[in-house]
């Protein structure tokens, strides 16, 4: 990814400026949000790189928020991993889904369907992380309150069997919803 990123600053240049602070205790400056973009200018070979300079104090949260913002931005994050990071946000904001979803400017029912990946059990998780179950499909299965079912279920979407069409009816049965009128 900074091989990708650095071809692209070496094609077309930086467009648009890291942030960075002033960090007194460490007598230098630290860069708020865009790291990735830094090391892949260093890695280009170039000897500068454009920056906004943020004058004044921030506080952690305002630190951590805008760095959290930044990686979800990027377009390489893993299901888990923006969970994880809608997650710390709503922690270090004391925010609810709508003001994540608000602020990322994303629909709220992202926030919510990414978040639910959370509530699944810790091995199903993983298998999300690792590409093994597609997190629309763990999606589906975080709707059943059963482990046994969604550990089946998933045991069956990561042999190729349960596709997410499948999972979805799947759930609908097992909840005892009516299956989804097609679309016409």
């Amino acid at each position: 990814a900074i091989e990708r990123l650095s071809q692209s600053i070496r094609d077309k240049g930086q467009l648009s400026p890291i942030r960075v602070r002033w960090a007194a205790d460490l007598e230098k400056w630290v860069i708020i949000s865009g790291e990735r973009r830094w090391r892949a200018t260093r890695h280009a070979g170039l000897p500068t790189i454009d920056c906004y300079f943020h004058e004044g104090e921030l506080a952690k949260t305002e630190i951590m928020e805008q760095q959290l913002i930044e990686n979800l931005l990027r377009e390489d994050l893993s299901p888990m991993e923006e969970a994880k990071a809608f997650r710390a946000l709503m922690e270090v904001n004391q925010w609810n889904g709508k003001q994540v979803a608000d602020a990322l400017r994303v629909p709220a029912s992202k926030v919510s369907r990414v978040l639910s990946l959370l509530d699944l059990p810790p091995d199903i998780q993983q298998r999300v992380e690792s590409g093994d179950i597609a997190a629309r499909t763990a999606y589906e299965l975080s709707k059943l309150s059963n482990e046994d079912t969604q550990r089946q279920l998933a045991d069956e979407a990561a042999a190729g069997r349960l596709t997410i069409s499948d999972a979805s009816n799947a759930v609908r049965k097992r909840i005892g919803k009516p299956k989804a009128a097609p679309r016409g």
